[in-house]
């Protein structure tokens, strides 16, 4: 009952109306059944309107879809099942046409021809990415922009075995427990996105656990460049994470 700028558009309306010249008014009626809640329904403005419409919204029907909207949600269960849906079916991203603003702030210096296969490449992982629930997007996006602020620290390898940061780098900075840390790299897991790994200390000849991001088919860590991108075109990294917003790279 509210719409998308949070304000409530709810109104009430009368099955059989409270006054004389009203849809279904019924004469037989008492002021007391006319405002009784039995007698009353919320609606929106347009719905309101639309059943001004007496020939299709008789008072059965009107006193129908009063009791039908009422027994959906009459026991908390139904009400629970009611929430239940696929949410990454209403995500709607927006894929990139070209690339060249992401090619200027990051000074790629690509052609034409370079740029149409990283956006082609691109736009195959972001309908990978749609079917990823946004609080596994998030994360990621967040390691990533975590790994480019630590970038030149022991908290980050980067070589033949892609880019990895430390959990227990991540657990302070994010504040996340190590289990839920753990939980989450599963789950990037599973989506292609990354896994868990770990990155070897020469001086302690110790092997700690770390996250590592997945790359591309071509080798591209996709995820490093957008959090570049984000830090100096100043992009916020849920633009891409949470929002799929990824025209945001096009000139």
């Amino acid at each position: 009952m509210m719409n998308a700028e949070g304000t409530f558009v709810g109104q009430l309306c009368h099955i059989e109306a409270a006054e004389k010249g009203g849809e279904r008014f019924n004469a037989a009626m008492s002021n007391e059944e006319r405002r009784a809640a039995s007698n009353l329904m919320l609606m929106c403005y347009e719905h309101h309107s639309v059943t001004n419409d007496v020939v299709k919204y008789p008072v059965e029907v009107m006193r129908r879809l009063k009791r039908d909207h009422e027994l959906r949600f009459s026991h908390p269960d139904r009400a629970m099942l009611e929430q239940l849906r696929d949410w990454t079916t209403a995500e709607e991203p927006i894929v990139v046409c070209n690339l060249k603003r992401m090619n200027e702030v990051l000074n790629w210096r690509q052609g034409e021809e370079e740029l149409l296969q990283s956006m082609n490449e691109l736009n195959r992982h972001i309908e990978k990415l749609a079917l990823v629930p946004i609080e596994v997007r998030r994360f990621l996006g967040a390691v990533a922009m975590r790994i480019n602020r630590v970038w030149d620290t022991g908290a980050v390898s980067s070589g033949l075995g892609g880019t990895k940061i430390l959990i227990s780098d991540l657990k302070g900075a994010l504040r996340l427990s190590e289990r839920a840390l753990f939980e989450r790299a599963n789950e990037l897991d599973a989506y292609g996105l990354g896994c868990v790994d770990e990155i070897f200390e020469v001086r302690t000849d110790i092997a700690r656990p770390a996250i590592r991001l997945a790359e591309l088919k071509s080798g591209w860590c996709v995820w490093l460049d957008l959090a570049k991108f984000c830090v100096q075109a100043s992009e916020p990294i849920d633009a891409f994470a949470a929002d799929l917003d990824f025209g945001r790279l096009d000139g």
